[in-house]
């Protein structure tokens, strides 16, 4: 099975698609000063949750992008109360944005679109307008193993603030993902696919989907959960 039809089986009982709870979210509202005219660009959207609900409350003009179809179906089922939001089920590569376009250039979980963090961070401050905000989600290192593991580790939360403030953006807050948050949202995604095996025992994808969720799980129980948290990050470009 494809990835993009993995994830749309993984994912499809939750809005949220990040490690973190709609309160903590809502965090965002405040930090990057949310409010009628904005425009925002949000990059790796999936069914773009924050710039919905920032949609339903004010008049912003909002862009997401998505490799996913399916995410992006989800996303326009409905038409938010106030903002308007135009998505597009493509990759980032070769989507043009003019530069210092964006009040808000968001990406939550997806700077992979872009490439590696230091990539997506100049991408988003370049999008971004002259005093606007930009709001990165990632996998972040809590915990160095107490024996190198041999492969590239995440950076930590002091690294990944380094390489903002390297592309000339100041850090002003961070969101970070709990235990129990991590948690929940691995297990959603567990349990869904087990659900999906259960209702399409015949699908020749069956045994595929299953070892895949099985291997997910376990990396999140023996990597993920000692070692590894999730922070977004809000900077605020100069000017």
């Amino acid at each position: 099975m494809d990835d993009l039809t993995y994830w749309a089986i993984a994912d499809r009982d939750i809005e949220i698609q990040n490690p973190v709870t709609d309160r903590k979210l809502r965090l965002l509202d405040g930090y990057c000063d949310i409010r009628d005219g904005l425009s925002v660009f949000d990059i790796g959207c999936g069914k773009a949750w924050v710039m919905r609900q920032w949609a339903e409350r004010h008049a912003i003009e909002g862009v997401g992008v998505d490799i996913n179809p399916r995410f992006i179906e989800f996303a326009r089922r409905t038409t938010p109360a106030r903002g308007r939001l135009t998505f597009h089920s493509r990759s980032m590569e070769g989507f043009i944005v003019e530069p210092a376009s964006y009040d808000v250039v968001m990406c939550l979980g997806a700077t992979q679109a872009i490439g590696d963090i230091p990539s997506a961070v100049d991408w988003m401050v370049s999008a971004a307008k002259p005093g606007g905000s930009i709001v990165l989600g990632c996998i972040t290192l809590r915990h160095q193993p107490e024996v190198p593991r041999g492969e590239i580790l995440p950076l930590d939360v002091t690294q990944v603030i380094g390489v903002i403030e390297r592309h000339g953006a100041e850090v002003s807050a961070t969101i970070s993902a709990s235990e129990a948050d991590y948690e929940r949202f691995e297990s959603h995604r567990r349990h869904s696919t087990l659900a999906w095996g259960r209702e399409n025992a015949g699908h020749p994808d069956h045994a595929d989907v299953l070892a895949r969720s099985r291997a997910n799980w376990m990396m999140y129980l023996k990597t993920i959960r000692p070692l590894l948290g999730w922070t977004i990050f809000v900077a605020r470009k100069p000017g």
